[in-house]
């Protein structure tokens, strides 16, 4: 969807790259949350990424959705530590 929609003119800036990375950082927690409240999680969080990749679909910004990714993996690491 981002390289299908990569002329589109807005979604650009740093809102757009802490809005990709917030959808990160939940998405990741859904996930390693797996079974407990990450299945509640899951489709509101599915429902934002597709938001965010069609209103700004722009690789720089979309980017933020790797560093929220590895922002929440760290602080899931960083509690079992």
């Amino acid at each position: 969807m981002v390289l299908q929609r990569k002329d589109h003119a807005g979604g650009r800036g740093w809102s757009w790259f802490i809005a990709w990375l917030l959808t990160g950082v939940f998405f990741t927690f859904s996930l390693v949350a797996g079974f407990s409240i990450g299945l509640f999680f899951l489709p509101v969080v599915a429902a934002a990424l597709l938001g965010v990749a069609w209103l700004s679909p722009h690789l720089r910004e979309a980017s933020g959705l790797l560093f929220g990714a590895a922002a929440a993996l760290v602080a899931a690491l960083a509690a079992f530590v």
